[in-house]
């Protein structure tokens, strides 16, 4: 093999996988904040840069001719798009296991014993893939339910004789971004019924579908995600059945279990009852609007508030701190869901 144009290979490769790591780095730095996994890194590109070092750089500069290299003209349609942090540490991670499994290769016409070296980091950055792959995923999430601001929960108490699909429908022209499922006292076959429904409708193909309490359900009806109560299933083991993608909400009452249920990897939480409510009969006394403030600069999930919210008090809830509001009986027992979905969402997205 001529040594010229191997030791292009190396350098090409040696390039992409820098500059892969890097930009992962740059993610786990500034947007997870996690030094833990950003120090692992760190150690993988000192691993990188010292199996490298094995290749006289001299003769790599010397191979190199970046103007001639005919991949310099080619540039997929896909490279120009990204829709998040996620899918840019994906496609990094991806392109420096792939730079390294080349340098891997063809080290190995060098001297065979040279492969082991970066072997050994392909197989750290798998491990490592994995471990970022759910935290960047988990932000995402999390950026998308701060877009909520308005939780539409369909209650089937409050719902009576009417038709859930209609109710949601019209939530959803109206501006809702996410419906909740809630009946405490119906069969399961119910649900699975009524939120496949849902899910199935073209006009709510955007909208987020929850199911509250019920994981199993969850997964029957094919729902984006669960509400869990601190009675319902720990948090860890409704992820292990629902798997990474899917949204889990947990209501809390006060900043412990607000910072309990963030340490567990809630997605949202929601706090309640701010304030009087009728809607659900086992809840405790009001928390009052300052409760909002105190958990709000105690944990980073964005934050539901939940309770005798009305078109009247929104606006202080979220002066306090609410990211979004969860509402039932202000929507359900109103003539026009459109008008009080709208007059709802204008008042909460009012100027500060």
């Amino acid at each position: 093999m001529d040594r010229r144009q191997l030791y292009r290979i190396i350098d090409a490769n040696a390039n992409r996988a820098r500059e892969g790591l890097r930009v992962v780095e740059e993610v786990i730095r500034f947007v997870l904040e996690e030094p833990d996994i950003t120090a692992r890194l760190k150690t993988i590109r000192h691993d990188l840069t010292r199996a490298l070092g094995t290749f006289p750089n001299s003769d790599l500069l010397s191979a190199r001719n970046s103007e001639e290299d005919v991949g310099r003209r080619l540039y997929h349609e896909e490279e120009g798009r990204r829709t998040g942090y996620e899918e840019i540490v994906r496609v990094n991670m991806r392109r420096t296991e792939e730079a390294i499994r080349a340098l891997e290769e063809f080290s190995k016409v060098i001297d065979s014993r040279l492969g082991e070296n970066f072997k050994d980091i392909r197989f750290q950055l798998y491990s490592l893939e994995k471990e970022v792959g759910k935290k960047t995923g988990a932000v995402e999430r999390r950026k998308a339910i701060r877009d909520w601001k308005l939780y539409v929960i369909l209650d089937r108490d409050l719902i009576g004789d009417r038709d859930p699909l209609e109710i949601a429908k019209a939530a959803a022209s109206a501006g809702a971004k996410v419906i909740q499922w809630r009946d405490k006292e119906g069969s399961a076959r119910e649900a699975v019924k009524v939120v496949s429904h849902l899910k199935q409708d073209k006009s709510l193909k955007n909208i987020k579908i929850i199911i509250n309490d019920r994981v199993d359900l969850t997964l029957a009806a094919g729902a984006d995600g669960v509400h869990l109560g601190q009675e319902d299933l720990p948090i860890s083991e409704a992820r292990k059945i629902l798997g990474e993608e899917k949204i889990i909400g947990v209501s809390t009452h006060n900043v412990e279990e607000a910072l309990q249920a963030e340490k567990e990897g809630a997605d949202y939480i929601s706090l309640g009852p701010i304030l009087y409510t009728q809607t659900k009969k086992d809840v405790g006394a009001p928390l009052g609007v300052k409760k909002i403030s105190q958990v709000k600069k105690s944990v980073k999930l964005p934050l539901i508030v939940i309770g005798g919210i009305t078109e009247g008090n929104i606006g202080e809830v979220r002066r306090a701190g609410a990211d979004a509001v969860a509402v039932a009986s202000a929507i359900l027992k109103t003539k026009d869901i459109i008008k009080t979905t709208k007059d709802l969402l204008n008042k909460f997205e009012a100027k500060l």
